[in-house]
C-alpha cells in the first residue's frame, strides 16, 4: 500500500494568543470579599460546574464550526484520537474514511502547522484556565473567611479545581515529554522536556516567555496539586461526576507509576508509590470490577455509571449540549443507526480478537466471525428486534461485519433517538485501572508477586481458567502480558496510549481487516506519540521555537 495513501489537506490553526494564557476574570492580585460572594449567590461555587460540560459538549472547541471538524467533542474525542493512533481499532467499512480521525490512523499532519496535533494544546490548556480562574477566586475568597458552611464549599471546589488541574498537566506531561522510538530521534535538547506551566498567577506577559518545563518540575507541580486537593476536597463526596479524594490517589496512581520509569532505569520507591495509592482506592473506595453481566449489558453496558460499582470518575453528558454527529456514542456505537460508527464499521483488530480465549467474556465485546452464532443468544443487542435485524442485516444502513464493536452502547438502549441515545454517561477512571497500576508496580518490586497479582484478577473476574504467564516471567514477557490484557480490558477508553509509550511497545496494524490504507507497523513506541506542539504557541512564546519542538513524525511508520 506504499504511495497509495490519500494525503491530508493542511488545515492551519490560526489562534492570536497563546492557548496557555489564563483568562483574566480575576485580575491577578484581586481579591473577591466574602460579601461578594454571598451577594452573588455563591457565584463562585458555581464556576467549577463549567469544568465537565467545557470537557464534553459538542463543538466545544470551536473546531466544529471553525473547520467543519466532527471530532471536536472535548476529552472523550481526545480519547479517540489517542485511540486512532494505536493498533486495535480495525476500520473495516468499505470506505475507511467514515472514520473521521483518519489522519491520526495515517499519521498523516501531524506537525505543528496542522489541526490534528493543535487540539490537544488548545482543549488541555483551556480546562486549565477554567482550573485556574477557579483557583484564583476561591483562595482570596477563604483567606477572607466565611461561615462554617460556606467555607468547606468553597474549600471543597478549590480542591476540585487543584484536582482537574493535576490531572490536565499529567495527560500534557505524559502526551508531550518526548520519548525515543526506532523510527525518528529526539534530538538531545528536548529530552524530559514537557509543557510550560501556567497557575493562577501566570500573566499574559508570563505566557510570552513561559519555556517547556523538565519531567522533575512537571510532576513536582502535578503532586503538589494533588495534594492540595487532597487537602481541601470533601471527603464525604463520593460521586463520580467530578473530581473525588478517590480520583485523586488514582491520579496519584498514574502519575507515580510514570516515575517508576526513568531514562536511566527505574525508581523502586515510585513504584512503591504507585502500588500504594492504586491500593487505597481498591481497598477504599468499595468499587469493585464490572461483572460479564454489566459489561454486557445492551442498555446501560459502558455508557451509565449508576448500573455498575467499577466507576471512580467520569462525565454525566447532557442530550442539551449534544448534538448527532459530535458524541462518542455516534463514532463508537455501531448500535446506533445515527452518526459514524455504524458505517465506518469500528471493531477489534483480528490479531486482537483472536489473542483471547472464549472463556474470557470480554470476548463478547465483537461480534465473532461465525455469523451463524450471531443470533443463537450468545449476544446480547441494543433496541428492540428490529433494531437487531438491521443492525445485523443493513436494514436502511450498511450490515454488521465480523469484530464489529459492541461495548459501547447507546443510552438506555436507544437506537434511533439520538437526544436519548447520545446522553451517556463517559467514564475517565474506573477501578480495574487501579488493579492494573496495582499489578505493574509490584512486579518491579517483586516479580513473582506481580505475576500472581495479574492472575489472581484474571481468575476473579475475568477468566477462571486463565494460565498464560509462568511464575518466572521475565521483564519483556511480563510486559507483553499486561499491555494485551489492558488492550482487551480498556479497548476504546482512551488510557491505552500512555501504556504502550511508557513500556516501549509497538503497533503492528497487518491484521487483514484493518483497511489497506491504515495497515502500518513501528518496532518500538511509536514517534507519533510524542505529540507536536502547535504553532500557534511558539508564534505568540519566545520561549518555544522549531527547534525545541517534538519532531514532526508524520509520515515516519512504515506503511505495509
Amino acid at each position: 500500500m506504499k504511495n497509495t495513501i490519500i494525503k491530508v489537506s493542511a488545515i492551519i490553526a490560526a489562534v492570536v494568543f497563546s492557548a496557555s494564557c489564563i483568562k483574566e476574570s480575576v485580575p491577578v492580585g484581586g481579591s473577591v470579599k466574602q460579601d461578594q460572594v454571598s451577594a452573588s449567590d455563591f457565584a463562585l461555587m458555581s464556576m467549577i460546574k463549567a469544568m465537565p460540560a467545557s470537557m464534553s459538549t459538542s463543538g466545544t472547541g470551536g473546531y466544529a464550526s471553525s473547520y467543519g471538524d466532527h471530532t471536536d467533542f472535548g476529552i472523550p474525542g481526545i480519547h479517540l484520537r489517542l485511540e486512532h493512533m494505536l493498533e486495535d481499532i480495525a476500520t473495516m467499512a468499505d470506505n475507511p474514511y467514515y472514520n473521521r480521525f483518519y489522519a491520526y490512523d495515517l499519521n498523516q499532519a501531524q506537525g505543528y502547522q496542522y489541526t490534528y496535533c493543535a487540539y490537544f494544546w488548545d482543549m488541555y490548556y483551556t480546562w486549565i484556565r477554567l482550573a485556574n480562574d477557579v483557583i484564583a477566586s476561591m483562595l482570596p475568597a477563604i483567606e477572607d473567611g466565611a461561615d462554617e458552611t460556606t467555607m468547606a464549599q468553597l474549600k471543597d471546589n478549590l480542591g476540585q479545581a487543584y484536582a482537574y488541574r493535576a490531572w490536565c498537566y499529567l495527560d500534557l506531561a505524559r502526551l508531550y515529554e518526548p520519548k525515543e522510538s526506532a523510527e525518528l530521534p529526539i534530538p538531545s535538547d528536548i529530552v524530559e522536556l514537557t509543557v510550560p506551566i501556567v497557575d493562577e498567577n501566570t500573566t499574559i506577559e508570563d505566557c510570552k516567555r513561559n519555556p517547556r518545563v523538565k519531567r522533575q518540575e512537571m510532576y513536582e507541580f502535578i503532586l503538589a496539586d494533588l495534594k492540595r486537593a487532597e487537602e481541601n476536597l470533601d471527603p464525604a463526596s463520593v460521586t463520580f461526576s467530578r473530581p473525588t479524594l478517590m480520583m485523586v490517589y488514582g491520579l496519584y496512581a498514574r502519575a507515580y507509576l510514570e516515575l517508576g520509569y526513568e531514562r536511566t532505569g527505574y525508581n523502586k520507591e515510585m513504584f512503591a508509590k504507585a502500588s500504594e495509592y492504586a491500593r487505597k482506592v481498591i481497598d477504599e473506595s468499595g468499587k469493585t470490577p464490572l461483572t460479564q453481566e454489566q459489561w454486557t449489558n445492551p442498555t446501560t453496558g459502558f455508557n451509565s455509571a449508576s448500573s455498575n460499582n467499577a466507576w471512580i470518575w467520569g462525565l454525566a453528558l447532557s442530550s442539551e449540549n449534544l448534538n448527532n454527529l459530535l458524541t462518542h456514542t455516534s463514532h463508537m456505537s455501531s448500535e446506533a443507526a445515527w452518526g459514524y460508527a455504524c458505517y465506518a464499521q469500528f471493531g477489534a483488530s483480528q490479531l486482537l480478537y483472536d489473542a483471547i480465549p472464549e472463556s474470557d467474556f470480554r470476548k463478547l465485546s465483537w461480534l465473532g466471525p461465525k455469523k451463524e452464532e450471531w443470533t443463537s443468544g450468545k449476544y446480547r443487542f441494543a433496541g428492540t428486534s428490529e433494531d437487531v435485524d438491521a443492525f445485523l442485516n443493513g436494514l436502511g444502513r450498511p450490515a454488521a461485519k465480523p469484530y464489529v464493536a459492541l461495548k459501547f452502547r447507546p443510552a438506555q438502549g436507544e437506537c434511533n433517538d439520538f437526544n436519548l441515545g447520545n446522553a451517556i454517561d463517559y467514564c475517565l477512571m474506573r477501578v480495574e485501572e487501579m488493579h492494573f497500576i496495582d499489578i505493574e508496580a509490584q512486579y518491579h518490586l517483586d516479580p513473582a508477586k506481580g505475576v500472581q497479582l495479574l492472575k489472581d484478577f484474571m481468575h476473579d473476574y475475568r477468566d477462571a481458567s486463565y494460565n498464560r504467564i509462568p511464575a518466572g516471567a521475565d521483564l519483556e514477557t511480563f510486559k507483553k502480558e499486561l499491555l494485551l490484557q489492558k488492550r482487551i480490558e480498556f479497548w476504546g477508553e482512551g488510557i491505552l496510549l500512555y501504556d504502550y509509550k511508557r513500556l516501549d511497545q509497538p503497533i503492528d496494524r497487518s491484521a487483514a481487516n484493518h483497511a489497506g490504507v491504515f495497515k502500518l507497523r513501528t518496532q518500538r513506541r511509536s514517534p507519533q506519540w510524542n505529540i507536536v506542539i502547535t504553532r500557534a504557541e511558539f508564534q505568540s512564546n519566545t520561549a518555544i521555537n522549531e527547534s525545541l519542538n517534538n519532531p514532526d513524525p508524520s509520515d515516519k511508520i512504515e506503511v505495509l
